[in-house]
């Protein structure tokens, strides 16, 4: 059992290692071909429709990509963080841009004209592998969001949204919100009523200490516990 238990947690050390191998030599990438644009809070890098021209890397800052329902209402699909590359699917596959790219904080990127990278990858296998692999993780990675859609409960949704957000200081999770409560919504799949009716109820129980765009989760256990 305990070479099962070791066979394991080495596995899961090389996937943990591969992981920051991959993130280094995109990021690495990107320093040496990029260049540095800076973006204030709110500012589009880029809308739908445009011809896809760049690939982008966040060197600093959150990037949300989102697309207007029918109803006229902006959903945010995704959030990309620095060390994250987010405009390379339909340059790729050589389509007018599907979403928009807007800055939720003053953010810095670095951006690669599409015929340079394109280039530029064919002659750099470790890149194009790295970027391969990077892809796979965050497909496995929607998967399993679209499952938690489906099958988990409203509140485990918002508690692994905060989480995934939050920076770990001792036994605390500092979470700095940068979305609305209604942009949350459309990201966990729920009304905007329903975020802010469970931010208050945690806040009353004692589980966190919640105001305007600031959250601390005092204890993860104790609080994915009372969920």
């Amino acid at each position: 059992m305990k070479d099962k238990d070791r066979s394991s947690s080495d596995a899961k050390d090389v996937v943990v290692n591969n992981s920051d191998l991959e993130q280094s030599t995109i990021a690495n990438f990107f320093e040496a071909h990029g260049v540095s644009r800076s973006y204030k809070k709110n500012e589009f890098i880029f809308r739908d429709e445009e011809e896809s021209q760049e690939i982008y890397l966040v060197k600093v800052g959150l990037v949300k990509i989102s697309q207007f329902a029918q109803e006229g209402q902006s959903i945010t699909l995704f959030l990309r963080n620095a060390g994250e590359v987010f405009g390379a699917a339909e340059v790729l596959t050589g389509q007018k841009r599907q979403r928009y790219a807007r800055c939720i904080l003053d953010s810095q990127v670095l951006a690669l004209p599409a015929p340079h990278f394109l280039s530029l990858i064919q002659s750099q296998p470790d890149v194009l592998y790295a970027l391969t692999v990077s892809n796979a993780r965050r497909l496995l990675h929607t998967q399993r969001y679209v499952e938690t859609l489906i099958s988990r409960p409203v509140a485990w949704r918002l508690a692994q949204f905060l989480i995934q957000l939050g920076i770990r200081k001792d036994n605390e999770t500092h979470v700095a919100l940068p979305l609305s409560h209604e942009e949350t919504s459309y990201i966990i799949g729920c009304s905007r009523q329903t975020v802010t009716e469970t931010l208050n109820r945690w806040r009353e129980q004692g589980l966190i200490h919640y105001e305007k765009k600031h959250v601390i989760i005092y204890d993860v256990e104790h609080f994915l516990a009372h969920l």
